[in-house]
């Protein structure tokens, strides 16, 4: 289903184009639903909920492949390192809890509160979340019911939505969206194409972060249009590490260390170029490749597959996400490594500034 998506959504050859053009009159019915959502929050014949806590969201306008988490992370890491007590809310894709639930192990929660870090409850980004966010992690399909959960049991004054641009039942202070770059050429909306709003619902946006785009490349036309003046940061995700595994626990290693080594890449993607750009970057020896869709939920036959074809390789080097999953299965010791990935953005402490400015009023308010 997965390829069969990319070939519409890129019109590749004559099934491709067919099945675009089978997909536009269902696009078209969901344009209006999205539109019509839209029109009633804004005529305020529904509501967002309003929490006692500053609230930021980072999202986009399209299917994966932005760095809307990372981002988000990022976002809660500046404002944590400004005094603000920052908690990270998920809608936890992929696990089981209806919510709210802490994203912690047991021991590690405070009394009355359901906590969690195995990812089939919580979901695999936000196992990753909180692994590398020194700040408390919420998930809950119902984001208001992680808000309250954060706000009354945690002492969170700040709130960074992660995924949370079309979550319009939490109301928000700033609203930060992701574009990638080229994205706005085809502005199909699903399921001809990646789009989940039309550009018009830039209008909510505080501000647009342009992302994984070549050096020095301008912004399309098509979203230029659409700012309006609000302001427009450039960002990317750089490789900043490798994560192994010791003894049950994630640690730090140089990228170095996969230089010249023979590699079995697995993962787990959205959008893979990055990743494998990354490796060519680091002059690994990339010998052979295992793919599986985005958020894929790891077997024991899949174990044996990658086990069975790195067997005379160096190491199975993989993303922080699927390590997540992949980590409860038994590989030599430093046989298996994740490349860390960051956010890294142009003018960022601009950035933080202007979410400061907007959330400061309402920070305050517990």
């Amino acid at each position: 289903m997965e390829r069969l998506a990319e070939r519409a959504w890129k019109r590749q050859g004559v099934l491709g184009r067919a099945l675009r053009a089978a997909l536009t009159p269902p696009a078209a019915a969901y344009s209006a639903a999205v539109r019509l959502r839209g029109l009633a929050y804004r005529l305020r014949l529904r509501r967002g909920h309003r929490l006692a806590a500053a609230v930021v969201s980072v999202g986009n306008l399209t299917v994966g492949g932005t760095g809307k988490t990372p981002t988000a992370l990022w976002v809660a890491e500046g404002l944590r390192s400004r005094g603000r007590r920052v908690a990270i809310l998920s809608r936890g894709y992929g696990g089981s809890a209806p919510g709210p639930v802490l994203v912690k192990s047991a021991s590690e929660a405070p009394a009355a509160v359901a906590a969690s870090d195995d990812w089939k409850v919580v979901g695999d980004e936000t196992v990753l979340l909180a692994r590398r966010f020194a700040g408390d992690v919420v998930v809950a399909r119902r984001r208001v019911e992680a808000g309250r959960l954060a706000c009354s049991a945690l002492g969170a004054d700040t709130l960074v939505l992660d995924d949370g641009f079309q979550h319009l039942a939490l109301a928000r202070d700033f609203d930060l969206v992701c574009v990638r770059a080229g994205s706005t050429r085809d502005p199909a909306l699903l399921p001809a194409g990646r789009f989940r709003e039309p550009l018009s619902a830039l209008r909510r946006a505080s501000a647009v972060l342009y992302t994984k785009s070549e050096s020095g490349r301008s912004p399309e036309p098509e979203l230029v249009s659409r700012l309006r003046g609000r302001p427009l940061f450039r960002g990317d995700l750089r490789a900043v590490s490798l994560v192994t595994l010791e003894r049950g626990h994630w640690t730090e290693a140089p990228l170095g260390q996969i230089a010249g080594r023979r590699l079995l890449v697995v993962s787990g993607l959205a959008d893979r170029e990055p990743f494998y750009r990354t490796l060519h970057e680091w002059e690994a020896q990339t010998e052979d490749f295992v793919e599986f869709p985005d958020h894929h939920a790891y077997t024991l036959e899949d174990w044996k597959t990658i086990a069975f074809r790195a067997r005379e390789l160096d190491l199975v080097v993989t993303t922080e996400k699927d390590l997540v999953k992949l980590d409860a299965f038994p590989f030599a010791r430093g046989k298996l490594v994740a490349v860390r990935v960051a956010m890294e953005i142009e003018e960022g402490e601009r950035l933080l500034a202007l979410i400061e400015e907007a959330i400061s009023p309402q920070a305050n308010r517990t």
